[in-house]
């Protein structure tokens, strides 16, 4: 399969049932909401890997929902996806929460590690919630 073929494409609003299909069928805890941007990946019509973008009452925007199809991993295609989806990180501040393991993947991409007191207040709290379940969740920031 040829990965130069995958398409990149922005979702809003009656898009996001394409991106919700993708999200149940690998992960069905996952769902974009409506006032996110969803990014995702297709190869031929099928929905191989997507993003969300979510905005945050303080301005930022918190990267979250990154997944890609297990049958389509270790191919590239989330660095793909996030270097696609940076022309809407470029205009404001933009956080991830990640695993140490991951965290390569997201430096590669232009993310930054960030501690709690280079943080939003309101992420702080989101982060910190997130902290309970995964102690070793790291912050990231885009800027």
């Amino acid at each position: 399969m040829n990965l130069e073929a995958l398409e990149f494409t922005r979702r809003q609003g009656l898009d996001l049932p394409l991106a919700n299909a993708f999200y149940k069928r690998v992960d069905k805890r996952l769902k974009a909401r409506a006032d996110e941007r969803v990014w995702t990946a297709q190869w031929q019509g099928q929905t191989v890997a997507a993003l969300r973008l979510r905005p945050l009452p303080s301005g930022e925007h918190l990267v979250t929902g990154v997944l890609v199809d297990p049958e389509w991993r270790c191919r590239g295609i989330a660095r793909r996806l996030l270097e696609e989806a940076r022309v809407d990180f470029s205009r404001r501040y933009t956080y991830l929460f990640c695993e140490p393991q991951l965290a390569p993947l997201y430096t590669h991409t232009g993310f930054q590690q960030v501690q709690k007191n280079d943080m939003p207040d309101p992420l702080v709290g989101r982060w910190q919630a997130y902290q309970r379940k995964t102690p070793e969740l790291i912050a990231m920031c885009f800027n």
